[in-house]
């Protein structure tokens, strides 16, 4: 089997991971071939997981023998974003995939699991394609798994755009060799110990890519339509230049609140919920301005590029700590030991025996308050607490 390179993977012009963006912004993939696609650590290091998560599975479905298995996984171990924490979190993916397809199995005699599945959207999107992470077919059912290895927001199955997207692809593939009626969705993010799945019928899949992704590709692989803004800009590479999205914002700051002086109950709130927008927003334009003047020497009017502010560090802490000595410092004035933090020390022991050896002396502090939606499940802080907690 060819060495496994998720880094290398194509992405069609209207990709599934964009799908929420492209069917609600119709101009916006014309728009972002205008800006260079730069690579975050983040997304570098998902794609790290995925390539683990993939030789995993090969290797339980021994299609990878272990000799290939070590060889491979060795090289990715020489990454830099490699961490232990990865093995970890990563096998929580694979222990999901491997107990969904022996569920299936167990149900269906010839089940089917495929890993890095390859899938045509041709018939919805000119030149569209994608890959899914897991597929498990069986009589009946159709599970399509996605992992999502980053931390900072919880991604949902229900109704995911991309998800439908491969699971159309994938059923259009599948579907005359097995009776499938039911199509479920799957994001298994693990860092975040969320397993999120939703089910919609084959039908109802089908009709949503006649009636909504059709359409709306036509429109976008053509550069038409109206340009919308929405939760769906935050990872649009235009946005940081994006005319549409610059009004809506400027329009919200410049409010027409009745008091010109003081504002309402109602006109407080109003504002703070716009609060994550807006700063989504400028982000987005204070990362593009940057991005221009370090890459494209741009210069910007009233702005220069300057060095910013660091920290002194030691250039090689063994010849320190060598010198030192030989001036006859001692160890207790020179070093700082302290004991591991929980989660390292969780790792060395084991969950299994975490809590029955130290369980009773962790302590979780009460966290500070915060303000969130009525819609948030967590309960309601009380009053004296919040006022004490705030204060601190």
């Amino acid at each position: 089997m060819a060495k496994v390179d998720h880094g290398t993977r194509k992405h069609a012009l209207l990709s599934a991971s964009g799908a929420s963006r492209w069917i609600n912004c119709t101009p916006s993939p014309r728009l972002e071939e205008q800006f260079t696609n730069v690579e975050t650590s983040y997304a570098a290091e998902g794609t790290l997981a995925h390539e683990f998560a993939e030789l995993g599975i090969r290797k339980a479905m021994k299609q990878l023998t272990a000799k290939q298995y070590k060889a491979q996984t060795d090289q990715l171990y020489k990454s830099p974003l490699y961490s232990d924490e990865m093995d970890e979190e990563v096998q929580k993916h694979i222990d999901y995939v491997l107990a969904q397809y022996m569920e299936a199995k167990r149900k269906t005699k010839d089940a089917l699991l495929l890993i890095e599945e390859k899938v045509d959207l041709t018939y919805f999107i000119e030149d569209g394609f994608g890959t899914c992470d897991d597929v498990i077919i069986a009589d009946g059912t159709m599970e399509v798994i996605d992992l999502k290895y980053g931390k900072g927001v919880k991604v949902s199955a229900e109704d995911n755009s991309q998800l439908k997207l491969y699971g159309l692809g994938a059923l259009r593939a599948h579907e005359l060799m097995y009776d499938i009626h039911t199509v479920r969705l799957t994001i298994v993010q693990p860092r975040l110990d969320s397993i999120s799945s939703w089910e919609i019928s084959a039908e109802d899949l089908n009709k949503w890519g006649e009636e909504i992704v059709k359409p709306k590709a036509e429109l976008a692989y053509a550069g038409e339509g109206d340009q919308q803004p929405g939760e769906w800009c935050r990872f649009c590479k235009a946005k940081g230049r994006c005319k549409a999205l610059a009004e809506q914002n400027l329009q919200i700051a410049k409010h027409d609140f009745a008091d010109p002086q003081l504002l309402t109950d109602k006109e407080l709130i109003e504002a703070y919920k716009l609060m994550p927008q807006l700063q989504d927003w400028i982000n987005g334009v204070a990362e593009y301005l940057l991005h221009e003047a370090v890459h494209n020497n741009k210069k910007w009017p009233e702005y220069k590029l300057v060095e910013g502010r660091s920290n002194r560090m030691w250039s090689d802490v063994e010849k320190v700590e060598a010198v030192l000595k030989e001036n006859n410092f001692k160890e207790d004035e020179i070093l700082v030991s302290k004991l591991a933090g929980i989660t390292a020390i969780e790792k060395v022991v084991g969950k299994a025996n975490f809590n029955t050896l130290l369980g009773k002396l962790v302590v979780k502090p009460q966290g500070k308050p915060t303000l969130v939606p009525e819609t948030d499940k967590r309960p309601e802080y009380g009053l004296a607490q919040a006022q004490s907690d705030f204060s601190e």
